[in-house]
């Protein structure tokens, strides 16, 4: 077995100890791990990739895989005489047009 000496400065060596600590295992062991992985003939996987456990279950299939069916088109005048539009409703009133002119006072606006 053959002895490594590397040069880190002192923040990185602090986090890597660290990360060392909360996977269990020591900074040599990370580093051996890391250079063996560099030596080895294996295909890495993509940075930030990994393969991750879920926890849902998928949606079953559609039984036939078939669109759903048309609904019956909606008819015109279906809500006639159930609407109802008040008979000023084309008129803005003259204290909402001052207002938006910047013309009104420190009033509150009319109920």
């Amino acid at each position: 077995m053959k002895n490594v000496t590397i040069a880190l400065d002192e923040e990185t060596h602090r986090r890597a100890r660290i990360r060392a600590a909360e996977l269990g295992t020591s900074l040599s062991a990370l580093v051996k791990a890391y250079l063996e992985q560099l030596g080895s003939d294996e295909t890495a996987p993509a940075t930030g990739v990994r393969e991750m456990p879920t926890s849902f279950t998928a949606m079953p299939p559609v039984a036939s895989g078939a669109p759903p069916k048309p609904r019956k088109p909606r008819q015109p005048g279906a809500l006639k005489g159930k609407i109802r539009v008040a008979d000023d409703f084309d008129v803005t009133p003259d204290w909402l047009i001052d207002a938006f002119e910047g013309k009104d006072s420190d009033l509150p606006w009319p109920e």
